[in-house]
Formats: structure tokens, C-alpha cells, sequence
């Protein structure tokens, strides 16, 4: 076999290997779940209460998860039920999981094995007409074994239960599901939890149905009435994040490698391509195999760089965000990105030392190509770093450093792709666009996008108000410039006029962006956030919603000026107690306590907190 042949056999054999995982991770059928319900009565009469009983049957060696998942990024089991008029369904009872050791979790999970049965009271209203009442409901869960998990499913359930005339009797049934069968308490002698939990005492809240991304509306409803969302409703990067959070990295990865490719095509990296793989066919002498050998251990390089900057990221998941509290990181962020932005602008360039580059250049081979691809990143990270800061504020909050590798070590292969398919058919380098004028206009955008997140960093030391009105009049600014004043493009005249629009729609968001949009609308009625105050509502058998924020969290600041402004969320809150911690400038003892409290990697975090059914 030739030398250069190797890449593409492993390539080959990397790929045949993903297919069991594959299979395994839900692409064929799953186990069959039975799903079936029961009344603990054999009729009901006006005025009546009773429960019903829905047992869900799973085969010898598979599991669901419980209704609290042992991870936010687990899909937890939920049951629905709704009743026909004339009655009326209480809480919904779910018991507890039992803590089962995978093969694939580094701790125990909480799961649900064999058979489990989950209760609900129902109330038969004094107006009922005699007759037949259809309950209907589904149960939705997905089935794992210890190896594989399956799809999630919604299996269905129906149960008709008489309602007779008044004054009729009234035998028990099925002792198996509820022993006597004595009638439960009614409904309103335990607060709905609208598929929630039992409220996690203190120490545990961890586990209590939370949010951890930034949701629409309907969601937010969604989750406060059923304690999990449905993957359907999330936009792109949020599938993109979701995919990650739920462990299914064979989705999520190639589309993180497909991101790697197109970074390519930025004014840092773009360039350096055809010098690079030139330079390669100088250091091989002209011999193919010994080029793509090169090529390879540069992308390898490049791997081993931003993989060890996931894995760092993943094991250090506390300092990510958490220190973006200091004003301190946030102007030496944005001081970052004003130099990088000036060296769009060709102020300066940013280049390894001369010293450096020599001793590379000298240590001619393998050896040199490894250390050529660990250090490309400092001359792409103009255009390279946004995305790689994105990806680590993701790996960092989930905090699992085998994902903080593999999403890295993806986006180091769709970044040096280039290289392995250009050093094995070098006649494709002539056919790539040449980087001229087109170029540098390219340097100048990106350099006013740079602008423009280093003021986006300092909107905590600027306050809301004058943070808006600053960002908008750079917009507008940024604008004006790019569509009357920036003459760089001209000789490629599709990409000159795409580049003025660019600078008109710039100058017309700015008007957006500054311009008052009528009356604010009220939002959800936060109370400062306590201890006591947490306990006494849930003595008061009141939910408590939980928000925590800061200054320095994006998506915080857009669910508060969204989200919980819009009307249906502040109604599906006014019977719950909401209280909001601020962690912008909490010390470092209170927010360790809260981190521990209620296991907060990252923000947004919104936790919600039942009380224990009486």
C-alpha cells in the first residue's frame, strides 16, 4: 500500500466504524412499550373522587428515565391526561427513580425499570349526567438499554369508567394497582403540579425540571406545564445544542466539522491555504505521498490545539461565564477585539515572532508540519475566534471533556479538510479564487463586526439604556461607512454592491435598534430571591420559579425583554411564587453555595420547585 494511501484507508475504516454506533443510537426500532390504565373504582358517581392508575410495562434489560432526570440533558418520562367534561384531573403522581449504574454514565442514573405506575385524582362533578366518561392520555419516554437508546416515543392510553346516578354503589377495583382501594384524598387537598415534581429539599434542587438555553414563549408555557420541551420547537443553533446536551454526538458532530469547513472561507485562513500547501510540495520535493503526509500531521496539529482547548474548557466548566462578572475580563475582552479589529484594518499584522517562525522553518519535516498546525491558530483567530468562543461556552456548560474533545477535534478536521484534499491533487490549487481587492474589503467587514463585539462586551459597565443607544449608534455609523466611504471591492462589482447593501441594511437596523417601540409590556413579577422566601411559598403548597441571571448573560437579558413580557407566560405564572437571584456581583462564597444548590454551570439557569403532594 502506498504511503499516501493511509489517510484515506483510515478515513475509510473511521467511517465503517460509525455505523454500529449509529444503529445503536436509534436509528432502527426500539423495544415495544405497553402502556395501560386502570380506575380504582368500577363506577363513579357525582361528587365522587377516585384515582386512576397508568402502568407502563417495560421489557427485561431496558429502562426509561424518571420524570427527574438524573441530567437536564436527558429526555424525562412525562404522562398527559385530559378528561371529558364533567371531570376533572388533579395531580399527577410519579415515583421515584431508581439509581441504575450504565456503562455509558460515569454515575448512576434515574431510571425506570419492569413495571412502574403513575396516579393521578380525578373529580366527578356534582352536574355530571350518568353515562360513559372517556379519560385519554399518553405517556412519552424513551426506552435505553445499557448500551443503545432508542428514539423517544408517545404511547397512548385511553379508560371508560361509568358515571352512575347518584346513590349507587360503589365497588373497589383492581387491588393490584391501588390495594384497598379506598378513594384518594380530592384534588384540591394537594396542589397541582401540572406534571411537575415534588419539590427537591434543600441540597438536592439539582434535580428539579430546569432550563439551561434560551426559549420562545409557547416553550417557556410548555415546560412550566409539562417540565420538558419538545426538540421540534427549537431553532437551529439550538437543535445544534441540544443534540450535544443529549449525547447524540453523531448528529451534532458532522455539522460542527461542516462549520470547521466554511471557516475557511474568512479573511485569515482563506489565504493561507495554497501558501501552505506550497510550502508543503517545497519541503516534499515534489513527491505526492510525502505532501499529503505533511498535510496530514498540520491538520493534526491543529487538532491536538483546539481539542486541548475543549477538553480544557469541559474540565473547567465553572470559570466560563462565571468570571465575565469582572469588569476587569470584560474590558480586557473588549481591548481583545479592538486589536483584532485594528488588524482587519491592516494597522498591524498579527504574525508569530520572527524567532519562532525560523526555528519552524528550520525543523524542515513531520516534526515541523506539527508544530506549523499548532500555532496556526494565533494567525486565524481574528475570523476563527467568535465561533471557537461559542463552542467553548457550550462544551464548558455541559462540562464533559470527552464532548469538549470530539466537538473541537471536528472543527480542527472541517478546518484542515483543505489541506488533505489540495496536497492530494495539487492541480486543484490553480482553480481557487485569487485573494486580492475582494479580500481586504472581506478584512474590513469582519474588522467592524470585531468593533462591534468589543463594545457588545462592555453593555454591563454601560448600563441597558446607554448600552442600546451605544451599539446602535456604531451600527449606524458602521453603516454609513461600509455604504458611502469604503471604496475597497470596487473591481469585483457583485461583491462591491452586496457589500453597500450590507452597509444600508447596517444603517436601517441601527434605526431599529434605537427607535422606542411603543409601551413596554409588564413582565413576570420577580421578588428578590431568598431562602425563606422559597420555603414559605412552598409551605403555602405554591410553586416557586427560580430565575437566575446576570449582567453578563445574553440570553438572559433577551428571555427578560421577550419572554417574560409576553402575555400568555405572565398568565401561566401569576399562580406561582417567582423570585430572581442576580449573580452579576454575588461573592464568590453565596454564588458557590447557589452553584452547588441548584447545579449551575452556566446561564441562564430557571429552575422550578413543586411542593411535596400532601
Amino acid at each position: 500500500m502506498k504511503r499516501w494511501m493511509l489517510p484515506a484507508w483510515a478515513a475509510a475504516m473511521a467511517l465503517a466504524a460509525l455505523v454500529p454506533p449509529l444503529a445503536a443510537q436509534g436509528f432502527l426500532s426500539g423495544p415495544d412499550l405497553e402502556v395501560a390504565a386502570a380506575a380504582s373504582v368500577d363506577r363513579a358517581r357525582p361528587g365522587d373522587t377516585f384515582q386512576i392508575a397508568v402502568a407502563l410495562d417495560l421489557p427485561e434489560g431496558v429502562h426509561v428515565n424518571a420524570h427527574v432526570p438524573s441530567s437536564p440533558d436527558l429526555i424525562p418520562t412525562t404522562v398527559t391526561i385530559a378528561a371529558p367534561a364533567g371531570l376533572r384531573i388533579g395531580a399527577i403522581t410519579y415515583p421515584e427513580g431508581r439509581e441504575l449504574k450504565l456503562s455509558f454514565s460515569p454515575t448512576p442514573l434515574s431510571v425506570y425499570e419492569g413495571r412502574t405506575v403513575f396516579r393521578a385524582s380525578v373529580a366527578v362533578a356534582q352536574s355530571a349526567a350518568p353515562g360513559e366518561a372517556k379519560i385519554e392520555g399518553s405517556v412519552r419516554a424513551q426506552a435505553c438499554k445499557d448500551d443503545a437508546c432508542f428514539p423517544p416515543r408517545t404511547i397512548p392510553f385511553s379508560l371508560t369508567i361509568p358515571v352512575a346516578p347518584a346513590g349507587s354503589a360503589v365497588q373497589p377495583a383492581r387491588p393490584d394497582l391501588f390495594g384497598s382501594g379506598s378513594a384518594p384524598a380530592p384534588p384540591e387537598a394537594s396542589a397541582p403540579t401540572s406534571g411537575g415534581t415534588p419539590a427537591a429539599a434543600a441540597g438536592s434542587r439539582a434535580r428539579a425540571p430546569r432550563l439551561t438555553r434560551g426559549v420562545s414563549a409557547s416553550e417557556f408555557v410548555r415546560w412550566l406545564e409539562t417540565g420538558t420541551i419538545d426538540a421540534r420547537d427549537e431553532g437551529a443553533a439550538g437543535r445544534l445544542g441540544g443534540l450535544l446536551r443529549g449525547g447524540r454526538w453523531l448528529l451534532a458532530l458532522p455539522l460542527i466539522y461542516l462549520a470547521g469547513l466554511a471557516l475557511n472561507l474568512t479573511p485569515c485562513v482563506y489565504p493561507l491555504i495554497p501558501i501552505t500547501i506550497a510550502y508543503f510540495g517545497g519541503q516534499a520535493g515534489g513527491s505526492k505521498g510525502r505532501t499529503v503526509t505533511l498535510a496530514a500531521l498540520y491538520v493534526l496539529g491543529m487538532a491536538i490545539m483546539y481539542s486541548a482547548l475543549g477538553t480544557t474548557a469541559s474540565l473547567t466548566a465553572s470559570l466560563f461565564g462565571s468570571q465575565l462578572q469582572s469588569p476587569y475580563v470584560l474590558a480586557g475582552f473588549a481591548a481583545v477585539m479592538v486589536a483584532l479589529g485594528l488588524s482587519m484594518f491592516g494597522v498591524w499584522e498579527m504574525r508569530l515572532p520572527s524567532a519562532l517562525t525560523s526555528r519552524v522553518s528550520a525543523r524542515a519535516g513531520h516534526v515541523g508540519a506539527v508544530v506549523m498546525g499548532l500555532l496556526v491558530g494565533i494567525v486565524a483567530a481574528p475570523c476563527v475566534g467568535p465561533a471557537v468562543v461559542a463552542l467553548l461556552q457550550v462544551v464548558g456548560q455541559i462540562g464533559k471533556p470527552a464532548l469538549g474533545f470530539a466537538v473541537f477535534f471536528s472543527l480542527a478536521l472541517g478546518l484542515g479538510t483543505p489541506y488533505l484534499v489540495l496536497g492530494s491533487f495539487s492541480g486543484l490549487i490553480q482553480k481557487l479564487p485569487r485573494s486580492g481587492e475582494w479580500m481586504n474589503a472581506v478584512k474590513r467587514v469582519f474588522g467592524l463586526v470585531m468593533f462591534w463585539m468589543a463594545l457588545y462586551y462592555l453593555g454591563p459597565l454601560l448600563g441597558p439604556r446607554t448600552h442600546a443607544l451605544a451599539l446602535g449608534l456604531y451600527t449606524f455609523v458602521a453603516g454609513i461607512y461600509l455604504l458611502f466611504l469604503d471604496a475597497t471591492g470596487r473591481g469585483a462589482r457583485r461583491f462591491f454592491l452586496a457589500k453597500r447593501g450590507a452597509g444600508a441594511a447596517a444603517a436601517l437596523a441601527a434605526l431599529w435598534m434605537v427607535v422606542p417601540r411603543g409601551q413596554a409590556r409588564v413582565g413576570i413579577p420577580f421578588e428578590a430571591y431568598s431562602e425563606a422566601r422559597v420555603e414559605q411559598a412552598l409551605g403555602e403548597g405554591k410553586r416557586v420559579l427560580v430565575d437566575f441571571r446576570a449582567d453578563w448573560c445574553a440570553v438572559c437579558k433577551e428571555m427578560e425583554a421577550t419572554t417574560f413580557r409576553d402575555p400568555r407566560v405572565v398568565a401561566a405564572t401569576r399562580d406561582l411564587v417567582a423570585l430572581q437571584e442576580d449573580l452579576t456581583h454575588v461573592d464568590d462564597t453565596e454564588a458557590e453555595r447557589l452553584r452547588r444548590e441548584y447545579g449551575i454551570a452556566g446561564l441562564p439557569h430557571i429552575v422550578l420547585l413543586t411542593p411535596p403532594v400532601k
